[in-house]
């Protein structure tokens, strides 16, 4: 069976959409520093990170068709590492 890959686009409309999710107070889905609870990019891209988000994507075919991939079997795009790591950097 083929890897699916989730591109950037598929992520940052999946983080945008969780953000709007944790502003309207949900539940946060994993452990984070009491700190950063306020910063909800960094808890969403957290979240995205450890699959924990329960979300299926709808991928166009060809003839109006579609199939479905679950979040949690793509593989993530080495952008939202790169997104968590500058608000782990310590500040100087």
């Amino acid at each position: 069976m083929k890897a699916h890959y989730l591109n950037k686009y598929e992520c940052a409309r999946i983080l945008g959409i969780r953000v709007t999710q944790l502003n309207m107070s949900a539940a946060i889905l994993v452990d984070v520093p009491r700190e950063m609870t306020h910063n909800f990019l960094y808890v969403a891209a957290l979240e995205l990170q450890h699959r924990k988000l329960d979300i299926k994507l709808k991928r166009p075919m060809p003839m109006n068709k579609h199939y479905e991939v679950h979040v949690n079997d793509c593989d993530l795009p080495d952008e939202l590492t790169d997104l968590i790591a500058i608000y782990e950097k310590p500040e100087l």
